[in-house]
């Protein structure tokens, strides 16, 4: 298993991309501290995880608190001795992006991944440690008018590779994945009310069809695992070509 003995950290755990990530780490043999403030969602991946045969641990908490996150590595601290791989998930809710609400996305988009790294760094003083923060396409072209959340996810690759520069000569790699749409429940809702819009948006991706959530979770095992040992302050796509390509204009 690529990630045997190791421990992990995922924030936002409970649902979509997180939990995506929480279960693949989990398979490769992680222990994997599932962080959510969703306590039926976060257990029942706590129980689905151990029923697979992997370990996991259920920690309520919201991760733009530094309450909350200092608890979280104080039982990370006290249950596994230390923390290897770090994964900043967070998200906002819709109603905040489409409203471009700037202090709920400022909190969630980017004070978390802050929190998290500086709250996590002090435990991963191990070799083989990485980070790995999930930004979005956002960060790097614009999108309708959601200005204030694509300037939030731009601003966690800006802190990631800030931060990488002092952290890598100590052995912690900081690494972000940019996800295009990846089809979680939330999009499916979307779906749902526009039955046209799935099609709409799978013609923008050159390679033919939408993210799934364990596009990016594999990506997150390949960051974290010891195979991008060489790797930090990278940015990574997930996106099927979308910022590569602009077929809007294809004949």
């Amino acid at each position: 298993m690529r990630l045997q003995d190791k421990v992990a950290a995922v924030t936002g755990a409970a649902s979509g991309i997180g939990r995506a990530i929480a279960m693949r780490l989990a398979q490769e043999g992680a222990t994997v501290a599932i962080n959510d403030i969703d306590a039926v969602a976060g257990q029942a991946l706590e129980s689905e995880i151990e029923r697979g045969g992997g370990r996991s641990f259920y920690l309520h908490g919201d991760a733009s608190s530094q309450r909350d996150i200092a608890a979280l590595m104080s039982e990370l601290k006290n249950r596994c001795g230390g923390l290897d791989i770090l994964v900043n998930n967070v998200i906002a809710g819709s109603a905040a992006v489409a409203g471009n609400e700037w202090d709920s996305l400022t909190e969630v988009c980017l004070r978390s991944y802050w929190i998290a790294m500086n709250a996590a760094f002090p435990l991963m003083r191990r070799p083989g440690a990485g980070v790995v923060n999930i930004s979005s396409v956002n960060a790097l072209m614009g999108f309708g008018r959601e200005h204030v959340y694509s300037g939030m996810k731009a601003a966690i690759i800006g802190l990631s590779r800030s931060m990488a520069g002092e952290f890598s000569p100590l052995g912690i790699r900081i690494n972000c994945i940019c996800p295009g749409t990846i089809v979680t429940d939330r999009w499916k809702e979307e779906f749902e009310r526009d039955p046209g819009m799935q099609e709409r948006l799978t013609r923008l991706y050159p390679i033919g069809r939408l993210g799934s959530p364990e596009d990016v979770a594999n990506a997150a095992l390949f960051l974290a695992s010891d195979e991008a040992s060489f790797i930090t302050g990278a940015v990574l796509t997930v996106d099927g070509g979308l910022t590569a390509v602009n077929t809007a204009f294809e004949k």
